[in-house]
C-alpha cells in the first residue's frame, strides 16, 4: 500500500493536483490553476501519467519536481 494518494482534477477551470500523505492527510505536494496549468504546458507533468494507478515513480517524481522548482 501506497504510504501517498494523489487527488487531482485536470479538467475544470481550476484544475489542481495534490500529493497527501496518507495517514495525516498532510498535503505534500499542492499545485493548482496557472502554476498547474504551466507544468501541463511544458510538459513537466503529462496528464496521462495519472489514467491507471499511480506508482510509487510517479509519486517521487512529483516530489523532486516541486522540491526543484522551490530553489
Amino acid at each position: 500500500m501506497m504510504t501517498y494518494m494523489i487527488d487531482a482534477w485536470f479538467e475544470r477551470n481550476n484544475p489542481y493536483l495534490r500529493v497527501i500523505h496518507r495517514n495525516t492527510g498532510v498535503p505534500i505536494v499542492n499545485w493548482q490553476g496557472d502554476a498547474l496549468s504551466r507544468r501541463l504546458q511544458n510538459g513537466s507533468i503529462c496528464v496521462e501519467d495519472f489514467k491507471e494507478s499511480p506508482s510509487q515513480e510517479l509519486v517521487k517524481e512529483l516530489f523532486l519536481l516541486d522540491c526543484l522548482e522551490q530553489e
